[in-house]
């Protein structure tokens, strides 16, 4: 057991928080439980995400989506019923958006290209001083296949679409933005990646992908994004010795 104010606290610092400019209100977002005995983890705060944490007796529920996103909503329709349900399980909510996607140990970025096979060297895509997608080397080479076959095991899924020639190559860099991170291949191109993984695409940014001239390989935004909050609960479970479950209500996209 911890005090959640002892948590919060430990989470805001290992994540960077404070740090980190975003678009979402990132980290405690609705207060439940003073003591924290068991936490879920989900990659977002719908209603049958927190439904699914009150049925385990979730003291906190730990989203990469969260509720509040700069300015406030009123507490009304879809908004108000996942609100009410917190209050009612007596559940806190804490967010971790950018902050969880480039964690250098934690994050959905680095996370996805370490699974993949790649070493970890650098970032690009910077906004506001923090460099959104990171690349990676792979001395040896992979092919579409092996990198594919490396996340399944990760991800849980196959990706759903590849956009340009994969045919016999090896790739020995490789980028990647989880999420809908399609519209910074450009800069991965010119950051030297020869493969680019993310999550979704956009129809505003096929051509954009195909004239940069590097394949790229989508997972779903969903699936692409569960591997930061399972590792971040890995370790909280191992620091804390809490009972962690990993709630996994996939969207399709």
């Amino acid at each position: 057991m911890i005090a959640r104010r002892e948590l919060v606290s430990a989470l805001d610092s290992l994540l960077d928080q404070r740090r980190i400019p975003d678009v979402s209100n990132n980290g405690l977002q609705v207060e439940g439980n003073g003591e924290i005995r068991r936490l879920a983890f989900a990659v977002d705060s719908g209603l049958a995400t927190i439904e699914q944490a009150a049925e385990f007796k979730a003291d906190m529920l730990i989203v990469h989506h969260g509720l509040f996103w700069g300015q406030p909503l009123p507490a009304i329709g879809t908004h108000g019923a996942r609100l009410r349900a917190l209050f009612a399980a007596n559940i806190s909510l804490y967010a971790a958006h950018l902050p969880l996607d480039v964690h250098p140990r934690f994050g959905n970025n680095p996370s996805i290209l370490e699974d993949a096979g790649f070493t970890v060297c650098g970032g690009f895509a910077e906004e506001r001083g923090v460099a959104i997608g990171c690349y990676g080397t792979n001395a040896e080479g992979l092919g579409h296949g092996e990198i594919c076959a490396r996340l399944e095991r990760s991800l849980g899924c196959q990706p759903f679409r590849t956009v340009g020639d994969v045919a016999g190559k090896k790739f020995f860099k490789a980028a990647a933005i989880t999420g809908s991170g399609l519209r910074y291949v450009e800069q991965a191109a010119v950051a030297g990646a020869e493969i680019f993984l993310t999550g979704e695409g956009s129809h505003a940014a096929y051509h954009q992908a195909v004239e940069c001239g590097i394949p790229c390989v989508f997972f779903g935004h969903y699936h692409s994004e569960t591997i930061g909050v399972r590792r971040l609960m890995k370790h909280l479970e191992g620091e804390y010795g809490l009972d962690c479950r990993f709630i996994d209500v996939p969207t399709g996209f």
